[in-house]
């Protein structure tokens, strides 16, 4: 089978496929990726995970959806965004890193309880 898709948990739709690469001895492959994995990617490209090959029972494209996403959920993230990164995943990305930023003092606008106004 090419391709399988099933929906997770939180009923979101996953795709997975099966990938098995073109490995020499300079390739940038992973040792433990070299035999293949299985890449799961979510349906709007947000997310995207594998798992090795010989982690992955056989027959796994006939497995139910709650067995897939339970190996989707182990599986190992992706470092690097795909090319088709959604907004909704550059937000996130802005978002993280906005909450590494420091804030610098801040002024107090209003009244303190004698009536006198802040600097």
């Amino acid at each position: 089978m090419g391709l399988r898709a099933f929906q997770d948990r939180d009923g979101n739709e996953w795709q997975v496929w099966r990938v098995r690469p073109a490995v020499r001895e300079d390739s940038p492959v992973h040792s433990r990726y070299r035999d293949g994995w299985l890449c799961f990617q979510r349906a709007d490209g947000a997310r995207r995970c594998r798992i090795p090959l010989d982690e992955v029972p056989p027959g796994w494209d006939a497995l139910p959806d709650d067995r897939l996403d339970l190996m989707r959920r182990v599986a190992e993230q992706e470092s690097a965004a795909p090319a088709s990164t959604t907004d909704e995943a550059r937000r996130s990305h802005e978002e993280d890193s906005a909450r590494g930023e420091v804030s610098g003092p801040r002024e107090v606008a209003g009244h303190d309880d004698a009536g006198d106004a802040r600097p």
